[in-house]
């Protein structure tokens, strides 16, 4: 028998072992026996499997194995573990398989394979790849990176656009099917879509403001300066703009200024074959239309249908007969953070706008709902850190401009501090310097305890919990609370002062001033608490944020009042002076 037979009989022997094993479940046995295989001696193995074994034990193998393995294999093999294989364990694989250099990883493996690996791997890792491979193709080999392009979602795509530069991004941006470029442009920053549109010419301009929703535009036009705003409505329709001018009018803050004016409206009399041939006809250029709107001639909104109510009732049927008559819907100067709570609170996809004759003049859907829940988070978050809010993103915003943000508030938490420190400058001649120690720990715990109610009901007030008819009931509750809290911050004070600051630092601390102290503190929380939940209830009785007032009015109130209780009952309950 020659050495080719011999070593073609042991490879049918090793493959006939691995399956037997394989069918048994005997993972460690089959581990062992392939732990001294070669890479190319286990892509051989892969290649022979059929059915059901080949997923199993390439599912056998380590990672960083597997990753090796994977790219020695014929490409129908590939394509079988890719389809075949557990989705949870080939992302581990997936993430080592792009870990090589691009260079080899295009040359090693089929472009549609690279894009199916590429698909299966983490979104971070896949965008990160997706940028070398982008900055790889010098030579402008486009059509390799078009299709790994083209599956991806316009988010992912909006973040691998954030690392090209100003020169590849319209480039690869001319790759992408035309309506996920327009998907893809609506989630970009302002800074990536000035740069393109001052890339296009004025016909591939159209053809984007074609695709986008009025609503995308109006944002758009926004936020771009006044030249490319200027070059924008000049390549919109007509109908375009009429539509752009009438949202643009509406208050910021309004429904008005969010809405798309993009929906299917129906008349009652029309039959359910008649609303779906408009349907089918307008639904290209809708931007939902799951959700329908029965109006009349002058297009008063009289009732809401839906596909499902259409798909359940008969072709002839009149939508008067079974359409919605109770309904939902908001008006166009409403707040937008309360349109965004009502499709919350009732679970819409979208709400109608009407004006104030109750015509429909849009909808507000739920995209747009999520990103004012967003916008006006992420503008709370800032104004409790005493930030002025920005809408752009931080590496984008000048130094300048970030400086005008902070300094106000700068301002008037140092000027609010000087109170403080009047106060001291009253009493401090009045107060032993052991008292004078503990000054830090009253006002930061009575600023805590304040921030702490404070941001509590802010929230409730943001989630429509709390209203301002209801600040007798909120102080009650905190009061109750302050209670509670009071007593265990001044035990746990009074305990402090004696086992550690008296017996540990040895300072002068007896029964007398360390009960003064944590009295003191005790009357401090609840005051703070009190204060902390009602004065954003009455900033909006007043109709300013709440947040405003969350952290440099609160801190600064919270921390005169903690130093003048601290004071009094030192000085005033127990007598105790210098």
């Amino acid at each position: 028998m020659s050495e080719e037979e011999m070593k073609k009989e042991q490879d049918e022997d090793m493959l006939e072992k691995i399956s037997q094993l394989l069918d048994e479940n005997r993972t460690e046995d089959l581990e062992s026996l392939i732990d001294e295989r070669t890479s190319e001696e286990l892509a051989h193995i892969l290649e022979a499997l059929d059915g059901e074994k080949m997923p199993k034990f390439f599912g056998c193998l380590d990672k960083e194995v597997a990753a090796d393995v994977f790219v020695l294999l014929n490409r129908e093999t590939q394509k079988r573990v890719l389809k075949d294989f557990s989705d949870v364990k080939l992302q581990e694989v997936t993430d080592e398989i792009i870990d090589d250099d691009v260079e080899e990883l295009l040359e090693s493996m089929p472009t549609d394979v690279v894009h199916e690996v590429l698909l299966k791997a983490t979104p971070e890792n896949r965008n990160d790849k997706i940028v070398e491979i982008v900055d790889f193709l010098e030579e402008r080999k486009f059509s390799q990176l078009k299709p790994l392009l083209a599956e991806l979602e316009p988010a992912d795509l909006a973040e691998i656009f954030s690392e090209l530069s100003e020169t590849d991004l319209p480039i690869v941006f001319r790759l992408l099917p035309k309506e996920l470029a327009a998907e893809t442009f609506v989630e970009m920053n302002s800074t990536q879509q000035e740069l393109l549109i001052r890339s296009f010419s004025d016909k591939e301009l159209k053809l984007m403001l074609d695709e986008l929703f009025v609503d995308d535009t109006v944002d758009l036009v926004e936020e771009m300066p006044a030249n490319v705003v200027k070059r924008i409505l000049l390549q919109a329709d007509s109908e375009t703009r009429k539509e752009i001018n009438e949202i643009l009018k509406y208050p910021k803050d309004s429904a008005g200024s969010i809405m798309t004016t993009e929906c299917i409206s129906l008349r009652a009399h029309m039959t359910v074959r008649e609303c779906f041939d408009k349907i089918r006809k307008e639904a290209i250029d809708k931007e939902t239309i799951y959700t329908c709107y029965v109006t009349d001639d002058q297009k008063k909104l009289l009732g809401i249908v839906t596909v499902k109510d259409l798909l359940l009732h008969g072709y002839e049927e009149k939508v008067e007969s079974f359409m919605e008559d109770n309904f939902i819907y908001v008006d166009t100067q409403q707040d937008k953070e309360e349109v965004a709570n009502l499709l919350s609170k009732y679970d819409l996809l979208s709400v109608p706008v009407v004006d104030q004759e109750k015509r429909l003049v849009g909808i507000v859907t739920v995209d747009d709902a999520l990103d004012v829940i967003t916008e006006e988070a992420t503008e709370d978050i800032s104004y409790m850190n005493s930030v002025t809010p920005s809408d752009k993103p931080y590496l984008e915003t000048n130094v300048f401009r970030i400086y005008l943000h902070r300094i106000p508030w700068l301002l008037i938490l140092m000027i609010g501090a000087t109170f403080t420190g009047l106060i001291l400058n009253t009493y401090e001649a009045l107060l032993l310097p052991v008292f004078v120690a503990c000054v830090p720990m009253i006002m930061g715990t009575g600023g805590n305890a304040g921030s702490q109610a404070s941001v509590t009901v802010i929230r409730g007030m943001a989630l429509d919990e709390i209203r301002p008819r209801d600040i007798l009931r909120v102080i009650w509750k905190e009061l109750r609370v302050a209670l509670l809290v009071s007593v265990s911050v001044g035990a746990v004070c009074f305990l402090k002062l004696q086992l550690i600051d008296r017996l540990i630092f040895g300072y002068n601390y007896t029964l007398l001033y360390s009960a003064a102290v944590s009295v003191a503190i005790a009357f401090a929380v609840i005051v703070a608490k009190i204060v902390g939940c009602c004065v954003p209830i009455f900033a909006k009785a007043i109709k300013v944020d709440p947040a405003v007032f969350a952290n440099p009015f609160i801190t600064t109130i919270t921390d005169v009042l903690s130093l003048l209780i601290f004071c009094g009952v030192v000085i005033g309950l127990f007598g105790i002076v210098a």
